[in-house]
C-alpha cells in the first residue's frame, strides 16, 4: 500500500519539485522595464513573473539582491556568491549552466524620429552611411556591431535609459537593443525614435545558473520546469499578457 501511494504520488508531483533548491535562489535586482521594476513595494514586469513561474515549478523560491552592478555580477555568479541571472544567451566555455531558452528577444534598431531613415534595409547600408550605433553592452547577435566598432562608429552603454540618452545628445545616430525595453526607455525620457524596418534575429535567452552554488539536478529541474510550462502554453501567456502578440520581423 504504501508503495503504491508513493508511485502515485510520483507521477503527480513536477519531477522538478524533488530537485529543489536547498534555499532561495539570490538573483540581482534590475531596474528593467517592462522586465524588471518595483511596484507598490512588490517586484513585478515580464521577467520577475517568468521567473517566479518557472522557479515555482522547478520547486525553488526567489531572492531579489540589490545594489549589485552590472560588472559584479557575473564575477558573484561564478564565485557562488549569486545563484541565477535572466535573459542570459550562452556563450561556448562559460564557466556557468544555460537552461533551455524560456523567451525570444526581439531585437531592433532605432533612430531619432526626426532623422530617421525609414528606407533603410540592413544595417550594411547604415555602416556604408558611416552612421554612428550606441548598443547594450553585453552578448548581441549581431555580427555587424564588430564592424561599427572596427570603424570607430560604435559606443556600449549599460542601461536603455543612459542610451537614449546618448542619443538625445546627439552621441548616436543609431540605437540598437531590445525593441520593448527601448520604446520604454524613450517613452519614460520623452525623446521621440522610430523603430527601423530592418530585419533582425530573435535571441533566445535562458538562464544562466552558478556552478558553485547549484548542482546540475538544480538545472534539470528548470529544463523541466521550462519544458512542461511550455507545453502547458504558460509562459507565452505571460509574455502576450506584458507585449501583446508576437511580432513579426520586418521584412
Amino acid at each position: 500500500m504504501v508503495r503504491r501511494l508513493l508511485f502515485t504520488w510520483l507521477l503527480i508531483v513536477p519531477l522538478g519539485v524533488l530537485a529543489a533548491c536547498p534555499r532561495p535562489l539570490r538573483v540581482p535586482f534590475e531596474d528593467w522595464r517592462p522586465y524588471s521594476f518595483m511596484a507598490d513595494g512588490h517586484h513585478t514586469g515580464l521577467e520577475t513573473e517568468l521567473l517566479a513561474t518557472v522557479a515555482r515549478e522547478a520547486g525553488c523560491r526567489v531572492t531579489y539582491v540589490r545594489d549589485v552592478p552590472r560588472d559584479r555580477r557575473l564575477p558573484m555568479l561564478l564565485a557562488g556568491q549569486l545563484d541565477l541571472l535572466v535573459a542570459a544567451t550562452p556563450r561556448p566555455g562559460d564557466e556557468a549552466w544555460y537552461t533551455r531558452p524560456y523567451r525570444d528577444e526581439m531585437l531592433g534598431v532605432f533612430m531619432r524620429a526626426d532623422e530617421a531613415r525609414m528606407d533603410a534595409r540592413s544595417l550594411d547600408e547604415l555602416l556604408r552611411a558611416r552612421l554612428r550605433m550606441v548598443t547594450h553592452r553585453g552578448p548581441v547577435s549581431v555580427p555587424i556591431i564588430n564592424d561599427f566598432a572596427a570603424r570607430g562608429l560604435l559606443t556600449w552603454f549599460e542601461a536603455y535609459a543612459m542610451g537614449v540618452k546618448l542619443m538625445q545628445q546627439g552621441q548616436g545616430d543609431l540605437l540598437l537593443g531590445d525593441s520593448v525595453a527601448i520604446a520604454y526607455a524613450a517613452r519614460a525620457a520623452d525623446v521621440p525614435l522610430l523603430e527601423l524596418p530592418i530585419s533582425l534575429v530573435r535571441d533566445p535567452v535562458t538562464y544562466k545558473l552558478s556552478r558553485k552554488s547549484l548542482t546540475e539536478a538544480d538545472r534539470d529541474a528548470f529544463n523541466q520546469a521550462i519544458q512542461r510550462l511550455e507545453a502547458r502554453g504558460e509562459l507565452q501567456r505571460i509574455v502576450e499578457r506584458w507585449l501583446g502578440p508576437p511580432r513579426r520581423p520586418a521584412q
